[in-house]
């Protein structure tokens, strides 16, 4: 564990902001909100696909392939138009109710903050702004500058390089235990977010740090 690190990198989607929001777009399409799930595993698989051929395209172009496919095994035809519409939600995401102020004690208390996140740079601009979050963090950085997807290694040493610090002197936060596993492999610890339905589920062992949420990690870092 590093107990006092010089800047928490936090993951954004599901990690910072509450993904169930999407859920009423895809009830109106499935008749049921339960497909956002694999919906989101298989965004994630496409992503992974795309960094192990080297063919790599926008998330947002894989979010939405991903939802047409998802359409067609269900035998439900998604246009692309509508599919677009449907993850434009993506972009008004709300903060999880515990967010706002725990972001205000780690700033208070001398953190520096950051995000890293799949998304676009733009996409990413547009949820922080629109959650409110924007004004916590000095830098929001996005993949796209390194063409690869989390939990690629190159992405958490882009990371650490745009914000000049050794790997080792930063945090990953992430509700994702691939998120977590994948900064580990360049050396920065994680501390993971055991939001409702996060189960650490990967071979290696859960990070030292473990919290409910971002207010019981300013916690855990003794925050007041």
């Amino acid at each position: 564990m590093n107990p006092s690190p010089q800047v928490l990198i936090f993951d954004v989607n599901e990690t910072l902001l509450d993904l169930s929001d999407i859920g009423p777009a895809f009830g109106a399409i499935f008749g049921s909100e339960a497909p956002v799930g694999e919906w989101f595993a298989r965004l994630l698989h496409g992503s992974l696909v795309v960094n192990h051929t080297d063919r790599y395209r926008p998330f947002g172009l894989i979010a939405t392939e991903a939802l047409i496919a998802l359409g067609k095994r269900k035998g439900i035809e998604i246009t692309p138009t509508r599919a677009t519409e449907v993850l434009a939600t993506l972009r008004r995401l709300p903060p999880h109710p515990d967010v706002p102020e725990a972001m205000e004690r780690l700033r208070r208390a001398g953190f520096r903050l950051a995000t890293l996140t799949n998304n676009p740079g733009d996409t990413v601009t547009q949820q922080l702004e629109h959650s409110g979050l924007a004004g916590y963090f000095e830098r929001s950085l996005s993949v796209d500058a390194v063409r690869r997807f989390k939990p690629a290694p190159e992405v958490y040493k882009y990371a650490a390089a745009e914000l000049g610090i050794p790997v080792a002197g930063a945090m990953m936060v992430a509700a994702h235990d691939w998120d977590i596993i994948g900064a580990r492999t360049v050396g920065m610890p994680g501390a993971f977010i055991e939001r409702p339905g996060a189960i650490w589920s990967l071979p290696d062992p859960p990070p030292p740090l473990a919290a409910t949420d971002i207010g019981a990690l300013a916690d855990l870092f003794g925050v007041q």
